[in-house]
């Protein structure tokens, strides 16, 4: 009599099921089109969220995953755009905020400046919403500095002029780059010089605060009467002094220009 043979893998059931989870909101996020709203929109938001660390997409939409919707409304205080998340059943999760759009311009049409402020606000507060710590404003806005080689200057005033103007403002507190990649602002030197008359010159150096998109902010101009052919060769101390000048001028045209970070600084 043949033994009895236990059963393989007994009480199996014949049709197996699975079920998965949704990925988290931070995990895969996926960012609507905003009717009415600037073009590409949603891409700047989608982008800005990847880099605060939560895999935001556009485009395509997938099952099964929560979602950021953005409404443009107006009421008696202004334009709004309210960004909301709902999950993957579709369900209003109570998690929203709303941005403030520009008054005098239509929605279409917000200028360049003002649509990288939305995206900003939006990206962080969503990303606020879902945990994370958002945008560091004040970091953002910090002044960082590259300074190229002074044009125009005779002897070694181009290299030494910079490298003095570049260590007073970091003595002032502010990052100095040494390449351009980076910084947000860029201070050019300008020199010129007059030919000789009565055995001296005039020299005069322009120091320009630009930012990195090419708009200047201000200037600060130094004149000085010089022996000439006195600068002809090594500046030595001359390009400290000259660069203590310039270097104070373009401390003051920053803190004019971005009074919110000084703000927080004092």
């Amino acid at each position: 009599m043949a033994a009895c043979q236990p059963l393989q893998r007994p009480f199996q059931p014949e049709v197996k099921t699975s079920w998965r989870a949704a990925p988290g909101p931070r995990t895969a996020l996926y960012v609507e089109p905003v009717t009415g709203g600037p073009p590409q929109l949603e891409q700047a938001v989608a982008s800005k969220l990847q880099d605060l660390g939560i895999a935001a997409f556009v485009g395509q939409v997938e099952p099964n995953r929560y979602y950021v919707r953005g409404e443009i409304f107006e009421d008696t205080n202004g334009r709004f755009l309210n960004w909301t998340i709902f999950d993957p059943q579709n369900r209003d999760t109570g998690l929203f905020t709303l941005e403030k759009l520009p008054a005098s311009v239509e929605t279409s049409t917000i200028p360049p400046q003002e649509l990288e402020k939305l995206v900003l606000n939006s990206a962080s507060h969503i990303d606020r919403l879902l945990g994370g710590d958002g945008i560091n404003f004040a970091a953002l806005d910090k002044p960082v500095i590259f300074v190229p080689i002074v044009e125009g200057a005779p002897g070694d005033g181009s290299e030494s002029l910079a490298a003095a103007i570049q260590d007073r403002l970091a003595r002032l507190g502010l990052e100095v780059l040494p390449t351009e990649a980076g910084a947000n602002f860029i201070v050019r030197g300008q020199a010129e010089i007059t030919p000789p008359k009565f055995e001296t010159q005039v020299i005069e150096l322009t120091w320009s605060l630009e930012r990195r998109n090419g708009e200047q902010v201000g200037q600060v101009k130094q004149r000085n009467r010089i022996r000439a052919g006195s600068l002809n060769g090594a500046w030595g101390d001359t390009a400290a002094l000259a660069a203590q000048g310039g270097a104070d001028g373009i401390y003051n045209l920053l803190r004019k220009s971005e009074p919110e970070y000084f703000k927080s600084k004092s």
